[in-house]
């Protein structure tokens, strides 16, 4: 929403989960929802919960972290998380659970 913002959005600049200030690293890597679904990802998936974009994409198709399958899963809850903001955002959807939001995720993979 940080972003919207730049671009003379009127609507409010705090993340639909948690209420903080919504930037791209709260939204992916430090809310409470992202969080979860990382952590879930780590114990299922063996997806260890990166910090920021950087670690996630760059080093990883960098060649650092080669296995390209695990790169698509992390990008699928990344996908998840950005679907269900919207939809809370624009469509006025309520607010997700956490289960809901990782389901998403899973259903994709």
């Amino acid at each position: 929403k940080v972003n919207l913002a730049r671009r003379n959005w009127n609507g409010s600049k705090t993340c639909s989960f948690c209420h903080s200030v919504e930037a791209v690293q709260h939204l992916f890597f430090e809310c409470a929802y992202a969080r979860f679904l990382w952590r879930a990802a780590h114990i299922v998936f063996g997806i260890a919960p990166p910090p920021n974009f950087e670690i996630l994409f760059h080093q990883w198709l960098g060649g650092q972290n080669p296995n390209l399958y695990l790169l698509i899963r992390a990008k699928t809850f990344c996908w998840a998380i950005w679907l269900t903001r919207n939809e809370v955002v624009f469509d006025k959807c309520q607010k997700k659970k956490f289960m809901q939001v990782l389901f998403r995720g899973t259903h994709w993979l």
